[in-house]
């Protein structure tokens, strides 16, 4: 049996409530993200559904003989400066309340294995570790797993990566992984806490993170790197052509994602004629992946 406590709190105030009961030792936290999902010209976009989110917080029958459920709605609703009538509590009799992120293989010697799932720790398979994100499916975006094969697949020893749109640090760590001197992780959200525990989990100190728009004219990074990695969109992805082409080393590689199959040419002509050779590109149902390597 599993003992669930909801609360309804703005989804801007969700990121810091859950690391703020994360610190008190509530760990299974769930919330549906308010989001629609539909396609346009760029890809796809999200319309904001509802701006209030229920945030769920679930404690095990083993937890709960431990304290009361008047001193576990107390603690939460202390550590949210909340008051104790608006944590709503209820039992559910399974334990089916999400699909849990499930070890992913790679098909390629690797796999993606969350910390707790330590019944799939394989000897034979080399792993990245990762906690999702709180509101995250039930698997990796087609887009992160084919950035990841093509990453997976270099020897990246002694150069250095740069990820534009590193979300949770997935392919920065991947990169260190196979080599990588130093990754620098950026971000438009602030999702240091986010990479650097990812980083963490995967014995990684080489991980510098900033937030900083790279859409942004005025945004600059004082060196250049031997790869690049933008899983983005392709409207962002051909705006960053002269911020990555002049971050680039020559003969650097870069991986572009986030495409679909009715917007990648656009993409993948304008990097062409500016200096490109496609070394790899991957169709995964809609969603296009080029590897490409800067030649002038």
């Amino acid at each position: 049996m599993l003992h669930v406590f909801t609360l309804s709190l703005p989804h801007e105030q969700i990121d810091l409530a859950i690391e703020r009961l994360t610190v008190e030792g509530f760990y299974n936290l769930y919330y549906d993200q308010p989001f629609d999902i539909f396609a346009e010209e760029n890809g796809y976009s999200a319309e904001m559904l509802e701006e209030i989110v229920e945030l769920k917080v679930f404690v095990e029958d083993t937890e709960i003989k431990n304290s009361s459920v008047k001193e576990l709605t107390t603690k939460i609703s202390k550590a949210l400066s909340i008051e104790s009538i608006d944590v709503e509590y209820d039992k559910l009799e399974n334990n089916d309340w999400h699909q849990p992120f499930p070890t992913i293989d790679l098909g390629n010697g690797w796999q993606i294995r969350p910390p707790n799932n330590l019944d799939d720790v394989n000897l034979e398979m080399k792993e990245i570790v990762f906690e999702p994100p709180h509101a995250f499916g039930t698997g990796l975006h087609e887009t992160t797993q084919d950035c990841l094969r093509m990453i997976l697949g270099e020897k990246l020893d002694g150069q250095t990566a740069l990820d534009l749109g590193t979300g949770s640090g997935l392919l920065s760590v991947a990169a260190t992984l196979v080599g990588a001197e130093r990754v620098v992780s950026i971000d438009i959200e602030d999702v240091s806490s986010e990479v650097l525990y990812n980083a963490e989990l995967n014995n990684i100190e080489t991980i510098s993170v900033l937030q900083a728009n790279v859409i942004d004219p005025l945004f600059t990074v004082n060196e250049s790197f031997n790869f690049i990695f933008a899983n983005v969109a392709a409207n962002e992805n051909k705006e960053l052509i002269n911020f990555i082409k002049s971050h680039l080393k020559s003969e650097g590689r870069v991986i572009l994602s986030g495409m679909v199959e009715w917007n990648y040419r656009e993409v993948i002509d304008l990097y062409l004629s500016k200096g490109f050779y496609m070394k790899q590109m991957i169709q995964n149902n809609e969603w296009v992946t080029a590897y490409m390597e800067k030649i002038r």
